[in-house]
C-alpha cells in the first residue's frame, strides 16, 4: 500500500457543488476507473481519501489535490491515464505524483479574481487600488463559536499578503495572497463583495496556487 497525490482542476459549473458532493463525485470516478484502491479496515470498510484544502463553494481551482491510497505495483503514470478518463466534465486530472508536502504546512493561498461586466473597468481598477492602498477596510465575517454563527468585524488589509491589479481587454483581473489553512483562513470573496460594492458585474475567483509559510508552493 502507498499513498498518491492527485492534482486536478475544478472548473467551470462544477464549482457549484459542495466539497461533500465533490468526495461523492471523486469516490464514483476512483471506481469507475478500475485502480486498486486501499480501503480502510474495521465494520464499515471505506476508500482513503483527503483533501488537502477544502474549496469554498463557488470558487474554480487549478491546484486541488486529493490524496488515495492504493494496493499493487501500478505506476503514477498509469493511474493518471485512469483517473484522467473516469473524470466528469469540470474536473481534469493533471497528474499524479508522490506527495513532498504536508498539507499542515500550508499558510497561503493565491488567487486570481476576474470581473466581468463592468462597465468601466479602468474605474473600478482605482477604485480597487484605493481600497487595498489605504489603512484598513474593515468587513464582517460570519463565523462559529461553538454551536452558534456569531459576526465579527476582520480587517481584511491586516491579512493582505500580495495583490495586483491588471487589464486584459475589458476583463479586470486582481491577483491576491491570502492566508489559507488550519491556523487562519480568509475567503477572498469578503474583499471581492466589498469591491462589487462600487461597481456593476461579476466575479470569479480562481485559486491558482497554495504555499507554505516561506513562500514554497505545496506539493
Amino acid at each position: 500500500m502507498r499513498c498518491v497525490r492527485v492534482w486536478f482542476n475544478k472548473t467551470g459549473a462544477i464549482r457549484y457543488i459542495s466539497h461533500l458532493d465533490l468526495m461523492r463525485t471523486m469516490t464514483r470516478a476512483i471506481r469507475r476507473s478500475g485502480i486498486p484502491l486501499w480501503y480502510t479496515e474495521g465494520f464499515n470498510p471505506h476508500p482513503y481519501m483527503t483533501f488537502a484544502l477544502p474549496l469554498s463553494l463557488g470558487m474554480e481551482s487549478v491546484c486541488e489535490s486529493m490524496d488515495i491510497r492504493i494496493e499493487g505495483d501500478v505506476t503514477n503514470d498509469d493511474l493518471f491515464i485512469s483517473l484522467r478518463d473516469a473524470m466528469p466534465d469540470g474536473i481534469t486530472v493533471t497528474a499524479v505524483k508522490d506527495p513532498v508536502t504536508d498539507p499542515k504546512y500550508i499558510a497561503l493561498a493565491a488567487f486570481d479574481v476576474t470581473f466581468h461586466d463592468v462597465p468601466d473597468p479602468a474605474a473600478l481598477a482605482d477604485t480597487i487600488e484605493t481600497l487595498l492602498s489605504g489603512e484598513h477596510l474593515i468587513v464582517q465575517k460570519i463565523g462559529k463559536k461553538g454551536h452558534k454563527k456569531v459576526v465579527k468585524d476582520v480587517d481584511l488589509l491586516e491579512h493582505l499578503k500580495a495583490y495586483r491589479v491588471r487589464r486584459e481587454g475589458d476583463v479586470l483581473h486582481l491577483d491576491l495572497v491570502l492566508p489559507a489553512g488550519s491556523v487562519t483562513n480568509v475567503n477572498p470573496a469578503l474583499l471581492c463583495d466589498e469591491i462589487m460594492k462600487h461597481s456593476a458585474g461579476y466575479y470569479v475567483i480562481l485559486r491558482t496556487k497554495l504555499l507554505t509559510a516561506d513562500g514554497k508552493t505545496f506539493e
